[in-house]
């Protein structure tokens, strides 16, 4: 394979971007869109010291399959990234700047890679970014993929998460977990009492705007954005997936209605598609390292034919 920068500048920030080619001749381009967090051009989290690179294993399983594919960083620490105009920057802390920039990499890559079927790959957050752009009326794709993409709305799969890390055998009450969720919709402060309660540290900790940026991705509800894409579409999920739970693949399923939709399922497989052993602590499964499994890769070049 051979790789080359894909840079983007996009309203006042630059993005580290890169581009691989497979050696031989190519066959169709792909796009893949990062999830949520701050993530390298590869798909690591130095903030965290978290490095599953999934982009950049994907990247290059998919260039042995004949396939050009591009990636770009996020904007924040340790991506990479640069501000060159904080003033125009400042519309990167809303999540439609999220179509804005997807735009304008799919662009630069049908630049770089004209007249080869054109599809787009979504992980996890991604995937609801993917299918946004995907149903936009001016966009032609061949089909989208969503990685390990949600059914749920973010606020409602933070409240799955906060219930499974309760202590075995218990029912926690999830009714203060509940007003927060009903406050932030609404835009309204959070209450002294769940600034206090330990289950909610994470979003009482989160400035106001990260909490609007939180606001403005649960306002979509990732069923009804799948199915507007007209395009065929493989969902893939892994079995052993903490992030994003693997019943939600059926539900996004459904909610296609009969539009030509493919279900790749891989049960030992976490979030970024690395083997994960039965039970393993949501913490741990997050940080584990190797390569990707290469049947993910596998399964998206069966079905781009």
């Amino acid at each position: 394979m051979n790789e080359e920068d894909a840079t983007l500048i996009v309203d006042g920030v630059r993005l580290p971007g890169r581009i691989t080619r497979p050696r031989g001749a190519a066959r169709a381009c792909i796009l893949l869109l990062p999830g949520s967090l701050f993530s390298d051009v590869d798909g690591d989290y130095p903030a965290w010291n978290v490095r599953p690179h999934l982009y950049r294993d994907l990247a290059h399983q998919l260039s042995r399959g004949g396939i050009v594919s591009m990636r770009q960083a996020k904007i924040g620490p340790g991506t990479g990234s640069e501000t060159i105009d904080a003033t125009q920057a400042l519309v990167h802390q809303r999540f439609a700047q999220r179509l804005v920039v997807a735009r304008a990499a799919l662009s630069h890559m049908r630049a770089a890679a004209p007249d080869l079927p054109a599809f787009v790959a979504g992980h996890s957050e991604g995937a609801l970014v993917a299918s946004l752009l995907a149903a936009e009326p001016d966009i032609s794709l061949e089909g989208v993929v969503s990685l390990s993409g949600p059914a749920l709305r973010l606020l409602d799969i933070m409240r799955g998460q906060a219930a499974a890390m309760a202590p075995p055998g218990t029912t926690p009450d999830l009714s203060i977990f509940d007003q927060a969720v009903d406050d932030i919709r609404a835009a309204r402060a959070l209450s002294a009492d769940a600034r206090r309660n330990p289950m909610l540290a994470g979003l009482a900790a989160m400035p106001p705007q990260a909490l609007t940026y939180l606001r403005e991705v649960d306002a979509v509800d990732p069923r009804e954005a799948v199915a507007r894409v007209g395009t065929r579409v493989l969902l893939v999920q892994g079995g052993r997936d903490q992030s994003v739970t693997p019943e939600q693949v059926d539900q996004l399923a459904a909610a296609r209605s009969g539009l030509p939709t493919e279900i790749a399922r891989f049960p030992e497989l976490q979030h970024f598609y690395k083997r994960a052993a039965p039970g393993l602590d949501p913490m741990a499964s997050f940080a584990l390292g190797g390569e990707s499994d290469n049947a993910v890769c596998d399964a998206i070049l069966r079905w781009i034919g």
